[in-house]
């Protein structure tokens, strides 16, 4: 009995360490919503409408001052995520410009419910070319983690052996009358000898700055995760735009490269090239390790074993 309570916090304690074990899923689909933000005045005529959307569009209604406008199709900007939506993709509408002093109003059509609003807004009488301030990309970093190959879709959100993580650091682009969270930022990423590219979209009102691998065992839940060749040298770009896009002056970033540095999770061997024992993210070498019940009680049964020998 003394064994008992003596393995109850010994469990506690154990279980109570860090885990990397945990529920992991794309969770709901975002809600639709569209650009410029419902609310906004004085939208510039020469504003793109963007819907921000998982799926395509289809079915969209435009409204412009109480008529039916026709729309000719939209698009695809890539995937990303919204700061408040998540995860999402960014469809922009092919249209000519907005009348001036309207009210548009964007919408889904719905079941019995009825048709679902993305936006509403309303346009300036015209529109101006005052140029915005383009980014400033000052520096980015990539890793690619590798895996235990066991832990493979194990309910630990690892899906592949390898995963990788990207930060990014940046003064994200001004536009006129267009808040911070309604500017759209466009990172291009491609390998520095040529090969594909790779988009990821935002928008919100704090800068998206990644995620960086943490811990010996990180976790790869970042909102992009590129695919990264470790023997190459990959150079990243930047891009915006908002208000009365079709009449300022693009504003295209600078372009920073970097290489990708190698890591392996615990568990897993090391990087391929690495040499010697192999690399592991920083962190306690012990953490996320799964504990077996075996050892739990084999804990307990040590904890009690030196009381007894105390107490005799």
């Amino acid at each position: 009995m003394r064994v008992a309570v003596l393995l109850v916090p010994a469990l506690a304690a154990l279980l109570g360490a860090p885990a990397r074990a945990r529920a992991c899923g794309p969770g709901q689909p975002s809600a639709p919503t569209a650009l410029p933000r419902t609310g906004a005045t004085g939208v510039s005529t020469a504003t793109s409408i963007v819907v921000l959307s998982p799926n395509e569009p289809f079915g969209l209604s435009l409204v412009a001052g109480g008529q039916e406008v026709p729309l000719a199709g939209w698009t695809a900007l890539g995937s990303g995520a919204d700061e408040v939506l998540g995860a999402t993709s960014f469809w922009e509408l092919r249209m000519g410009m907005l009348l001036g002093t309207t009210q548009y109003v964007l919408s889904l059509p719905g079941g019995d419910a009825g048709a679902t609003p993305l936006t509403d807004f309303t346009t300036a009488a015209g529109y101006d070319k005052v140029a915005g301030t383009a980014p400033n990309l000052r520096g980015f970093q990539l890793w690619r983690v590798r895996y235990p190959v066991a832990d493979i879709a194990s309910g630990n959100c690892v899906f592949a052996e390898y995963q990788s993580f990207i930060t990014i650091d940046y003064d994200p682009a001004t536009v006129p009358n267009t808040p911070p969270a309604s500017v759209v930022h466009a990172f291009r990423l491609a390998p520095m000898t040529g090969g594909e590219q790779q988009t990821f979209v935002y928008t919100g009102g704090d800068a998206f700055t990644g995620l960086a691998p943490s811990g010996a065992y990180p976790l790869p839940l970042g909102q992009w995760q590129p695919e990264l060749d470790p023997t190459r040298r990959y150079c990243l770009s930047v891009s915006a735009f908002g208000d009365g896009d079709q009449a300022r002056l693009p504003l295209g970033g600078n372009q920073v490269c970097a290489d990708v540095t190698q890591l392996s999770a615990t568990g897993a061997p090391p990087p391929p090239g690495a040499g010697g024992s192999g690399c592991t993210a920083a962190g306690d070498a012990n953490l996320g390790r799964p504990v077996s019940l075996a050892a739990l009680i084999l804990v307990g049964l040590s904890l009690g074993a030196r009381r007894t020998r105390r107490r005799g």
